[in-house]
């Protein structure tokens, strides 16, 4: 377990030589953490949100700046001005697709800059979260709108509506299935590969935020109810209380050795064996 104090654990990482990636969302940095024990901090800006590492690069979503964060391998980091409240992000090929909450857009994004910004086909969608899929498609949690959209390699969009009253925020893909986390109706949404929705519902002020997955199912934090949970791809649900260790669960990533990782906004990221 390591302690941030009130520098504000957000969003978790892994890099492929196992060094972890945390934002910290109330002193505006990131930090990389080496499997020995070293770490590193970069200054990126007010309310650092999601980030992702690919073989190129780390890239993390600065909210509070309108720009994303990018570190190359070898430390030089660079800013790429985004406008309208860039929070979620997902690797497409060389390039990531940003979601702009408050303008209602996905952008496309380089290392060289902005590519493109695509309005999503839904008026105050909201889009949060996003994840890549195995057949070269993105997906995009839209937490006003009760939706998930799915963009297609060739850039088309197309909809999957939701049950009513749901809220979806984390979002993650994997085997024939994508998973998201409903925040609003205490649930967690499994989507098959015939788009058939099915719902594992929680206590309803669990408030259900962050998803990861493998093809063994999905791990996700409860924020409200102070959990971590798990849903096999059978379908077999647990729950993990997490009193003790911190508060406020936010972020979630599996390092290579199977433990479940998870950052508390009260000050901890925790490494979790189930």
């Amino acid at each position: 377990m390591f302690d941030y104090g009130a520098a504000g654990p957000y969003a978790v990482a892994f890099g492929a030589g196992g060094e972890m990636w945390i934002t910290l969302v109330n002193t505006g940095e990131l930090v990389r953490r080496t499997p020995d024990g070293r770490e590193r901090r970069f200054a990126i800006g007010e309310r650092p949100g999601q980030l992702i590492v690919t073989a190129e690069a780390t890239w993390c979503a600065v909210t509070g700046a309108d720009r994303i964060a990018i570190i190359t391998s070898d430390d030089r980091l660079n800013f790429i001005d985004v406008p309208g409240g860039p929070y979620g992000i997902a690797a497409v090929g060389p390039y990531a697709l940003v979601t702009l909450m408050q303008d209602n857009k996905l952008a496309e994004v380089s290392r060289d800059g902005l590519r493109s910004e695509v309005a999503v086909p839904l008026d105050g969608a909201y889009p949060a979260m996003a994840t890549s899929h195995r057949d070269g498609s993105v997906w995009v949690s839209l937490n006003q709108r009760g939706a998930l959209a799915r963009r297609d390699a060739a850039g088309d969009t197309e909809l999957l509506m939701l049950p009513d009253g749901a809220a979806p925020v984390g979002i993650a893909a994997a085997g024939e299935h994508i998973w998201s986390a409903d925040i609003a109706r205490g649930s967690v949404l499994r989507v098959d590969s015939d788009l058939q929705v099915r719902d594992f519902d929680f206590a309803p002020d669990s408030r259900p935020h962050a998803v990861i997955a493998d093809d063994t199912g999905c791990w996700f934090t409860e924020w409200g109810a102070n959990r971590l949970g798990r849903i096999t791809a059978e379908g077999e649900v647990s729950e993990y209380d997490l009193s003790g260790i911190g508060e406020e669960p936010h972020g979630l990533a599996l390092d290579g050795d199977g433990v479940v990782w998870v950052a508390f906004e009260s000050g901890v990221v925790a490494g979790i064996k189930l």
